[in-house]
Formats: structure tokens, C-alpha cells, sequence
């Protein structure tokens, strides 16, 4: 997690280069974190005010301190890793976290489409879901079904096979017409 703040702090991108397209899907998820962090600051200054042990004081700003950099370090890995097309490979992910790579020959259809219906990962109906905080955007449809790993990070008690994506990216229209491309 700490190399995901290093390479944020940077402006990297991990997995960035020549003939790799990147596609992010953070945009819209900072007023959270901010919030987080404008409130941890009110609750060490009130702790420290209102806690009459120094020692406590010491320890609590230490666990706040901690809470911010983890919360830091979870934007990042989310910032520093979006999804990646190649000419051979669609790679999704959410963080750290490597959900799903798939041959771009697999791919039938890409197409712009907004859904509500779900705001958690998970596989519904053999579709796999990787929204954002309104939904997905995206629609991604497979020739045959598709291993999705990971498990229980993407909802599911064990790994599956899907027939669809839908998902959440900051440039949905962009992402459709690089999927289309052939290279």
C-alpha cells in the first residue's frame, strides 16, 4: 500500500507505458476521504483539549495519524492503478487488486450504459459488476464465459465465469471506442 501512495505522490501510474491505455475510475470518490480527513483533524485537536493524560493524548494522535495514512494509501492503490488496455488484453482492477484480464478478441460488445441496480462488486446472473459510487457506465459483453478470480473480493465466496462486465470508468465513451479499435 505504501507504494501506491509513493507512485501517487510521483503522478505514476502503475502499469502506464507504450501501447497501454489506462482508464480510471476514481473521479467523484475524493469528497469521502476528504471528509475523513477534515474530521480527523477536529477530533485530535478536540481529543487533545479535552483528554487530560498526555500519554493517551500521544497515543490517540498516533492512531489518528495512522488512520489517515492508511486512508491515504487506499485512495492511492485506486488512483494509481486503473484499468488497462493493450492490443491484446483488457486488464481490470479495482486497487491493488487485478479482478480480471480478459483476451480483447473475447470481447463482442462495449457499449456506454448507465446502471443503478448495483453499488457493490459482485457477480448477479452471470454478469459481473465493478461499480462506482452511482453505479456502472460501461457495459463489456464475452464471447464465452470468462474467469473472474479474487474470490470473495469481488462478492462471490469463490472464483466464477461470467458473460459480462459492467463497470465504472471516469471516460466510459473513450474506453468503448479503444475496445473497439483493432490494432
Amino acid at each position: 500500500m505504501i507504494r501506491s501512495l509513493w507512485l501517487w505522490c510521483r503522478g505514476r501510474i502503475d502499469g502506464a507505458g507504450e501501447g497501454v491505455s489506462t482508464f480510471g475510475y476514481t473521479a467523484g470518490t475524493l469528497a469521502v476521504p476528504v471528509a475523513f480527513l477534515v474530521a480527523s483533524i477536529v477530533e485530535a485537536v478536540a481529543l487533545h483539549l479535552l483528554v487530560p493524560w498526555q500519554w493517551l493524548r500521544v497515543v490517540l494522535l498516533v492512531l489518528t495519524a495512522a488512520s489517515l495514512v492508511a486512508g491515504a494509501c487506499w485512495f492511492a492503490a485506486r488512483a494509481v492503478h486503473p484499468h488497462l488496455v493493450t492490443a491484446e488484453k483488457l486488464t481490470l482492477r479495482s486497487g491493488r487488486d487485478t479482478i480480471l484480464v480478459v483476451d480483447r478478441n473475447r470481447i463482442v460488445r462495449a457499449v456506454p450504459t448507465r446502471r443503478f441496480d448495483h453499488t457493490t462488486a459482485g457477480i448477479h446472473d452471470d454478469r459481473f459488476y465493478l461499480p462506482g459510487p452511482d453505479g456502472t457506465v460501461i457495459d463489456i459483453d464475452f464471447d464465452a464465459p470468462v474467469y473472474v478470480g479474487n474470490g470473495a473480493r469481488v462478492g462471490s465466496p469463490r472464483p466464477a465465469t461470467v458473460t459480462g462486465v459492467s463497470l465504472h470508468v471516469d471516460a466510459p465513451r473513450d474506453l468503448c471506442a479503444r475496445l473497439s479499435m483493432r490494432d
